[in-house]
């Protein structure tokens, strides 16, 4: 049932990959670069829109390879939320740095953000929410940051001087076409998955007819400005090492997989979110008595209300249940953006291929473990190197398809100064 479940979604989405690739265009005109997004696109690191981690955002590599201009909607230290630092790596221990982000979140709130990409937002989100002073969740305080300045809360700021017509407040979408972009990257659909998969809740993963009619109503009005449209596929979420497979804790402990899960109490291909890892480790070396308890801290601060707890693992079926349902957002968004005439970028394919084999950088073989070198400390956002290599995919395509002349990043070269490759050093104080 499962195998013929999956193939079902898998073969015609391999045949829209291929028709989607030979679907080619004039050469694109990156003038005018407008990206909409969530977190992956705004360059999000440590759980963290940061101004020091912003530009190492796989956008940010594009815009600065094609030479064209992106601006960000930068957030001063200590970020939005506060940036996760590693203090400690026996034990190992990762926590947000001290401080609060001023009364004006932003560097340059009179300038137009170009990269409009808000963390945790979903494609309905993008096509509804608005600025508002009254912000009730994490993604509208996202998205005050990003869309609501210089309007329309640098109004209410007259001496920032920023000397702007007043408008009504805009979603993501609403922006992006007033911007009258040339080219436009739009990569959402990530939390419609990630956010239940980080939860536990995946009672609140999109229905496939809600996402197909909101991203459909996505390209809609970005075809409406005549640019040239990139989009990209969701990456199975189950591959990030926020989730460890019970396999990888038996490897690190030297034995049976078998014995560790029964140890554990848990299935042998279930997957334990990253607060579990430790007590497997106490379990394992006898410092606690199993199995797993059900439930475990929140692995990243803020990522659920205070004191809620979230369960340890994520257990096999569902699992499965949440590559079906990506798949199935995946063969969404290869049918639209085809049906719209726009690029596709499979970074599910590209996640998938080097969580497999890994990815050679700076002689060194990164892989998808947590720290191991390609994701950075909250476990879901990739490093740097990451980043660039996410950037490449990008670029590859673009060139083979749209008749653009980026030169690729050096993957090489940013590894050999990215503080999350190994070796790992704890920052001085």
């Amino acid at each position: 049932m499962r195998l013929l479940g999956r193939d079902a979604l898998v073969i015609p989405f391999l045949s829209l990959v291929a028709a989607s690739l030979a679907f080619g265009q004039s050469r694109a005109d990156l003038s005018k670069l407008v990206v909409v997004g969530d977190s992956l696109s705004g360059g999000v690191q440590n759980f963290s829109l940061l101004d020091t981690q912003q530009p190492h955002g796989y956008a940010s590599i594009i815009a600065d390879k094609a030479k064209v201009s992106l601006t960000l909607p930068l957030v001063p230290s200590p970020g939005a939320p506060n940036v996760l630092q590693l203090t400690s790596l026996n034990p190992l221990t990762i926590a947000p740095v001290g401080g609060s982000l001023p009364a004006i979140p932003r560097d340059n709130p009179c300038a137009q953000p170009t990269n409009l990409s808000v963390p945790g937002i979903t494609v309905e989100q993008a096509l509804s929410l608005t600025p508002t002073s009254t912000p009730t969740s994490a993604v509208e305080g996202w998205l005050n940051i990003v869309l609501g300045f210089p309007n329309p809360f640098s109004v209410a700021f007259p001496s920032l001087g920023c000397n702007v017509t007043p408008v009504p407040p805009q979603t993501m979408i609403q922006q992006a076409v007033a911007l009258e972009p040339t080219t436009i990257i739009e990569y959402l659909g990530n939390n419609d998955a990630l956010v239940p998969a980080l939860t536990g809740a995946l009672t609140t993963l999109t229905p496939l007819n809600t996402f197909a009619s909101s991203y459909d109503s996505v390209l809609d009005q970005l075809a409406q400005t005549h640019a040239t449209i990139i989009t990209a596929t969701i990456p199975d979420v189950t591959k990030v090492p926020y989730f460890t497979p019970v396999s990888a804790i038996a490897a690190q402990a030297n034995l049976p997989t078998a014995i560790v899960a029964a140890k554990l109490g848990i299935g042998p291909n279930d997957l334990l979110r990253l607060s579990a890892t430790p007590l497997a480790a106490a379990i394992l070396s006898g410092h606690m008595h199993g199995p797993l308890p059900g439930a475990c801290p929140s692995p990243i601060p803020g990522l659920v209300p205070a004191g809620q707890q979230l369960p340890c693992v994520l257990r096999y079926a569902d699992a499965l249940f949440l590559q079906l349902t990506i798949d199935a957002y995946n063969v969404i968004i290869f049918a639209e953006s085809i049906a719209h005439g726009a690029t596709v970028v499979d970074i599910h394919g590209l996640v998938n291929q080097i969580a497999q084999n890994g990815y050679k950088a700076d002689g060194k073989l990164l892989t998808t473990a947590f720290l191991g070198g390609l994701f950075s400390l909250d476990g879901v956002h990739p490093s740097d190197t990451g980043y660039a290599i996410i950037a490449n995919e990008f670029i590859t395509v673009m060139n083979n398809a749209l008749n653009t002349k980026i030169p690729q990043a050096s993957v090489n070269s940013i590894a050999a100064h990215d503080p999350l490759v190994p070796p790992i050093k704890v920052p001085a104080p």
